[in-house]
This record gives C-alpha cells, sequence and structure tokens, in this order.
C-alpha cells in the first residue's frame, strides 16, 4: 500500500480515537466536580497504554500512531489531573 495513503489512514483512525476523549475533557474543563466520578484506575491505565504506544510508534517509525498517542495521552493526563485535583477539593471541604 502506498505509504502516504496508510499513514493517512492511521491518522484518520488515530484522530476519530483520540476525539472521542474530547467530550469528557470538555466537560471536566466546564465543571471540575464532574472529574470525581471518572475512573482513576481507567485512565492511569489509558495514560500508561497511550505512553507505551508512542514507544511503539517511534521505535516503528509510525508517525500517525506516536501523534495520536501522544494526543490521547496529553487528554486522558489532563482527566487523570483532574480526577486527583477534584478528590483533593472535595476532601478539603469535607473536613
Amino acid at each position: 500500500m502506498n505509504e502516504i495513503v496508510q499513514e493517512s489512514i492511521g491518522f484518520l483512525a488515530g484522530a476519530i480515537v483520540t476525539t472521542a476523549a474530547l467530550p469528557r475533557v470538555v466537560e471536566i474543563i466546564r465543571n471540575h466536580d464532574v472529574a470525581r466520578t471518572e475512573s482513576y484506575s481507567r485512565n492511569a491505565m489509558l495514560v500508561i497504554g497511550n505512553l507505551i504506544w508512542i514507544v511503539y510508534g517511534i521505535t516503528a517509525d509510525a508517525l500517525a500512531v506516536t501523534v495520536m498517542c501522544g494526543l490521547s495521552a496529553a487528554f486522558n493526563g489532563m482527566i487523570l489531573v483532574s480526577i486527583f485535583l477534584a478528590n483533593r477539593r472535595h476532601a478539603r471541604l469535607t473536613t
């Protein structure tokens, strides 16, 4: 398959999957308390998994994998930080 077409398919697939996290990120930015309903372990695993995919993408010279997993790791990392901050804020308010 043509290398440009193959890379384009990778970017398209990555964009669709990565964009799926955006509504949740936007919702958490608008209302920080929403983050308390998120799973800390799930988002931690997503960040770790995406970081491993980035390493794979770099070693396999797969630009689409590297870029899209980098964006996905950043979005899920933002959710992870928001979960931590929301839980800390809630604990401070309840004590």
